[in-house]
């Protein structure tokens, strides 16, 4: 059977399970830390223990629901970001990462996630208290998910293609949401014929990557189709290249990564109103604001 086949027979077959209506999903903060040196937006910043942890608090005072901890830059090769993020060791990524997660649940009780693609970062990552895998390779690693179903704890599998490059080979779609929602569920039947509860699994849709700008925002407007699954949902838009391309400077020039904060509060406002489960972001205290009113405005929408 060839992957289109296995795409489609998964979307067959997965479960619709129960689940609320769009309306009442309220939608967690995920807060990005990361320990890494050459990561787009602020690498280097938080790589030491202290600073890593100053971090954190600020962004549960501010109303993250959980604390998602990377210690490999995860860019794509592509005009925006060249030749892409330089790959480490097991035992780098883990020496970057270990001493922030036990922190975080020793000092602060924060719920952590680990954003990782390796088992055995995975496996150290879970045993210092983080209770969520994020696996930005869509559950390709075999060992992670036995890690994950092994643990009982939650896992992101987020689609893409390659290494997520922005190709022609990998942004090649039929139609991308259903493509990008049929792909991932044979993710989901991946990780649950390992071992994983389904009900453990979450669904990210990737945006940028694998995918060209307009392929991002079409996603972003099916946040819905995501949520019609009956996985829960992480979106994970924030400071984004595919903001700048879509919305440029009055110059022409696209903003840099700093200046991008409108444009994901916007794209935040889509996931949210597409009934996502939780939204991955830098800026916690401006999205916390842009989630409020666009979990009100669903509200209103209903009693109207």
């Amino acid at each position: 059977m060839g992957q289109g086949e296995q795409s489609s027979l998964a979307a067959e077959q997965h479960l619709n399970a129960p689940s609320l209506p769009i309306w009442r999903i309220r939608c967690g903060i995920w807060g990005v830390l990361n320990a890494t040196p050459d990561s787009f937006s602020d690498g280097g910043r938080f790589m030491a223990r202290a600073a890593g942890l100053a971090h954190a608090e600020r962004l549960l005072n501010e109303g993250a629901t959980v604390i998602d901890v990377g210690g490999e830059s995860s860019r794509p090769a592509g005009r925006t970001y060249g030749s892409g993020a330089l790959s480490v060791d097991a035992d780098e990524e883990s020496a970057r990462v270990l001493p922030i997660i036990e922190g975080l649940v020793t000092e602060l009780s924060a719920t952590v996630s680990i954003d990782t693609v390796k088992a055995e970062v995975a496996r150290r990552a879970v045993d210092a208290g983080a209770t969520i895998v994020n696996d930005v390779s869509c559950g390709r690693s075999a060992e992670l998910l036995d890690v994950v179903a092994k643990s009982g704890v939650e896992l992101v599998l987020m689609h893409t293609r390659g290494r997520g490059e922005v190709n022609a080979e990998n942004t090649r779609y039929g139609d991308v949401v259903a493509d990008v929602v049929a792909e991932l569920l044979t993710a989901v039947q991946r990780a649950v014929g390992r071992g994983v509860a389904r009900e453990k699994v979450w669904i990210d849709p990737g945006l940028g990557f694998a995918k060209t700008a307009e392929q991002s925002l079409v996603l972003l407007a099916a946040t819905a189709s995501m949520v019609a699954t009956g996985q829960r949902v992480l979106v994970g838009p924030s400071r984004k290249s595919f903001i700048a391309s879509l919305a440029p400077d009055h110059d022409g020039k696209l903003p840099d990564h700093a200046a991008r904060e409108g444009g994901t509060a916007a794209a935040v406002t889509f996931a949210v109103l597409g009934g996502a489960h939780a939204v991955r972001v830098h800026d916690v205290a401006t999205m916390r604001q842009a989630v409020t009113l666009a979990e009100r405005a669903r509200v209103a929408e209903v009693r109207s």
